[in-house]
């Protein structure tokens, strides 16, 4: 009988989609918490934040209660009405589904400090399909990086992004469409794209398999 099961791909398939449906749910937990979080700090009512970001108050109820999951445009929304960067809206999940205090992370400037890679801070858009992982300790610091997974057909120019800075962005894998303002440049493995963050930017999968990216910024205004 398990010899049996063990052999079954659509056991196998159902044991793959279970689990990738209890991680989303276990992301959109986290993100639902510190949203609750962030306005408790700022003593903002549901209806004022709601109006801040320019979305329904049961939309954003549903969203601190864990449940729907929004996307790139409604949070870099949610992040203006914060005032804060996107990467203000990274988390970290413990085992037992609880977001991570993320006070205790923050480390003295001068001080050496080691992000395991099972320990990122990110940020995970299922529609989308995009996963952002923050690779330095905090944004305390004067440099922020992250780590950028795009999905084949990603086209991000309906949500451009336009922050203070410098910006570079390395691609690991994949082919990468940079459009910065008016122009585009063609990325594949090995090449690199620094850019004045100020300027509009935003980017395209223009391949068959996902792009993985490091990107770099001064100061941390992502």
């Amino acid at each position: 009988m398990s010899v049996k099961e063990s052999h079954d791909p659509h056991s196998v398939m159902r044991a793959s989609d279970t689990r990738a449906v209890a991680k989303e749910t276990a992301d959109t937990r986290a993100l639902g918490r510190l949203l609750r979080d962030a306005r408790a700090q700022r003593g903002m009512s549901l209806k004022r934040f709601a109006a801040a970001a320019e979305i329904s108050e049961g939309l954003l109820s549903q969203f601190e209660r864990g449940q729907g999951n929004p996307s790139l445009l409604t949070l870099q929304k949610i992040a203006a009405a914060l005032d804060v960067p996107l990467a203000h809206l990274f988390y970290k999940t413990t085992p037992d589904d609880e977001p991570v205090d993320t006070k205790s992370d923050v480390l003295p400037r001068r001080q050496c400090a080691v992000v395991p890679s099972d320990g990122r801070k990110k940020l995970v858009l299922p529609q989308e399909q995009v996963v952002y992982e923050l690779l330095t300790p905090d944004l305390q610091r004067p440099l922020e990086m992250i780590r950028c997974v795009v999905p084949p057909g990603f086209d991000g120019r309906a949500r451009p992004f336009q922050h203070e800075g410098e910006e570079a962005v390395h691609v690991l894998e994949g082919r990468l469409q940079a459009h910065v303002a008016d122009d585009a440049h063609d990325l594949g493995p090995g090449d690199t794209i620094s850019l004045q963050a100020s300027l509009p930017h935003w980017w395209a999968n223009i391949g068959e398999v996902p792009v993985v990216v490091i990107s770099a910024c001064t100061p941390p205004s992502f």
